[in-house]
């Protein structure tokens, strides 16, 4: 087990090594070297985190060798009853026979560390690997519920000829979804590129196509799940994380490129007002490992256009320096190298797991849950002493520099982030004040999920304004959370109005924002409703707040109506038992459809 757990800190540390390097010499490449190979290149670090393969003599192997050297003569028993005789030929520690014994539990001691940390990493590594696929499968699903297949003719050639151009065979679908205001693809066998529901025009369509398409064709998505196994694995290690971010940040960048060049440079300008026009849209729902979007936000676009502008076909030069410097970054690669367990004889192997196996049944190791482990990025607005305040919480905080500390009422310490568009609020003493008295109070009535690193990304001081012009002026603009904010302010008649005017123009993220103000009634009726006029998103964003009959009731209907795609929708708000007997009914009626997607939201 410690040899498991050297090879893996070794391939963290030499990973870590290998990333520094390649971002050291950013400056000399960046303007340089293609942006494809810039995205590419990091597939070689993501090998070093995850491959143990490594020559006899690397620097990170020498190093933990003398590490292991330089512990072994550490952890040797020192007492002068028990003198210690240490063979550097196989680093050994062999004790002199004395009158004195040397303790069972002296002697399991350092077995009982290593296996602890093997058991807790293990534990972590598998729970956010669990966690990140349930947050892929939750976000494909909740987007397939919405998504709309697209017939229009004009459309589909359009797709037919990005196809050809970029000679692809597979047949790609597209669906238009209420839910997203970006383009997005999702599906790694069978991809789908899901635009939004507004009017495009054909060159808009175009690039979007070829973007998406280019994705696909690189297969991006694969990319992605590589970098998010390696994060896995070294969860404790801050530079993994570095990598996830920067490939993400290339991953556009090489494709934009792409874009360009299979187009043509006259395209540059359009292709760029196309991603302005996306990044003002502000996606209100983005999961990274369940798609690969046209745009991931407005922090990159100022270099996205900039690329976009200054592109430029290589010389030959540039290429032969390109060939040059990988291959050096390969060597590298290779004189980084891993820690490189010792072999045993067979015999010895099987003696040391056969006393392995004995000390693990005799320890009793318990494996807390992780404490750091972060829910979901959570945002909400909120109308608190006439402030307008929109705050996210549970993010990285590295991703914000402009932040303060506040004194809660309880005495607590909480270091809250500000966005660009808030940071300005830092100095205005009401806002702070307000700001504080909200997070004291979100946290006195313990909200769920529990608020940790906040980031305020909107302050409004309303005190002064119309609050039903300005929660209009939200609506039009499409500001869910200052919307929300202000319509808890309304009367009951008030809200009921503006539910019907909602639902009438499909609107459904604000129909989510405000479904919390309703009574069960209320629910009632306009779930009802959306499952009357087909409208499966909105009759998704009642399943949260529905009581377990009525989800009940509404699956009956459609398993006996034999419509298995509202019935999937309902199966995650469903109690595991309530799944295991609908799966055995299913079994027993020989409905195989119902069948398979019960067992793959179960097994």
């Amino acid at each position: 087990m410690n040899e498991f757990i050297k090879v893996l800190l070794s391939l963290s540390v030499s990973g870590a090594l290998l990333l520094l390097l390649i971002l050291g010499l950013k400056p000399l490449y960046k303007n340089r070297f293609s942006r494809r190979w810039q995205y590419y290149i990091w597939i070689v670090v993501a090998l070093r985190f995850l491959l143990p393969f490594t020559p006899d003599t690397t620097i990170v192997g020498s190093l933990f060798e003398k590490f292991d050297t330089a512990a072994v003569t550490n952890e040797a028993p020192t007492s002068p009853n028990v003198p210690v005789f240490v063979n550097p030929g196989n680093r050994e520690a062999e004790p002199i026979q004395t009158n004195r014994k040397i303790t069972v539990a002296a002697l399991r001691e350092p077995f009982d560390i290593y296996v602890c940390l093997f058991f807790i990493w293990s534990a972590l590594a598998l729970v956010l690997f669990v966690r990140k696929v349930t947050v892929y499968q939750g976000f494909v699903r909740y987007i397939k519920a919405g998504n709309q297949e697209v017939s229009d003719i004009k459309i589909l050639n359009l797709l037919s000829d990005c196809e050809e151009k970029l000679n692809i065979k597979a047949g790609v679908e597209v669906f238009q979804n209420a839910l997203i205001n970006s383009p997005i693809m999702i599906g790694f066998f069978r991809p789908g590129i899901i635009l939004p529901a507004k009017e495009l025009g054909s060159k808009e369509l175009s690039y979007i196509f070829a973007h998406e398409l280019i994705h696909y064709q690189r297969r991006d998505m694969f990319y992605k799940w590589l970098i998010e196994i390696a994060a896995c694995v070294h969860w404790f290690n801050p530079f993994v994380y570095l990598l996830g971010k920067e490939v993400n940040r290339t991953c556009e960048l090489s494709c934009d490129e792409a874009v360009v060049l299979i187009l043509g440079d006259k395209t540059k300008r359009e292709y760029g007002d196309m991603l302005i026009s996306f990044v003002r849209a502000d996606n209100q729902y983005k999961s990274s490992l369940a798609s690969v979007t046209l745009t991931e936000g407005a922090e990159q676009l100022k270099e996205r256009l900039g690329a976009i502008m200054e592109l430029k076909k290589k010389s030959k030069s540039i290429k032969v320096i390109t060939a040059i410097f990988t291959f050096s970054l390969c060597i590298c690669f290779a004189a980084a190298g891993a820690y490189a367990a010792p072999s045993q004889p067979e015999e010895k192997k099987m003696q040391e797991q056969e006393q392995s196996e004995q000390r693990i049944e005799e320890s009793e190791i318990s494996v807390s849950e992780d404490e750091n482990y972060k829910s979901i990025y959570t945002q909400n607005g909120y109308f608190y002493n006439s402030y307008i305040i929109e705050m996210g919480w549970n993010v990285y905080g590295d991703e914000y520099s402009d932040q303060t500390e506040l004194l809660l009422k309880d005495g607590s310490v909480m270091k809250v982030y500000f966005s660009d568009t808030s940071k300005d609020y830092i100095a205005d003493k009401g806002a702070i004040a307000t700001t504080t008295e909200l997070l004291s109070y979100l946290k006195d009535i313990n909200t769920y999920p529990t608020i940790e690193t906040p980031v305020i990304t909107k302050i409004v001081y309303a005190g002064d304004k119309d609050m039903s012009a300005l929660r209009e002026e939200f609506y039009q603009d499409g500001d869910v959370y200052g919307f929300s904010a202000l319509f808890s302010l309304l009367d009951e008649a008030g809200q009921k109005e503006w539910y019907q005017k909602i639902y009438d123009a499909d609107k459904v993220a604000f129909f989510s924002a405000v479904i919390g103000y309703m009574d069960n009634d209320l629910i009632s009726v306009y779930a009802d409703k959306a499952d009357q006029d087909g409208k499966t998103n909105f009759f998704s964003a009642f399943l949260n707040y529905m009581q377990p009959d009525m989800i009940k009731q509404y699956a009956e209907k459609y398993y006996a109506a034999d419509d298995v795609t509202r019935f999937a929708v309902m199966i995650p708000y469903m109690a595991e038992k309530e799944q295991q007997d609908w799966l055995k009914k299913a079994q027993a009626d020989k409905k195989n459809s119902f069948f398979t997607v019960l067992s793959d939201n179960l097994f």
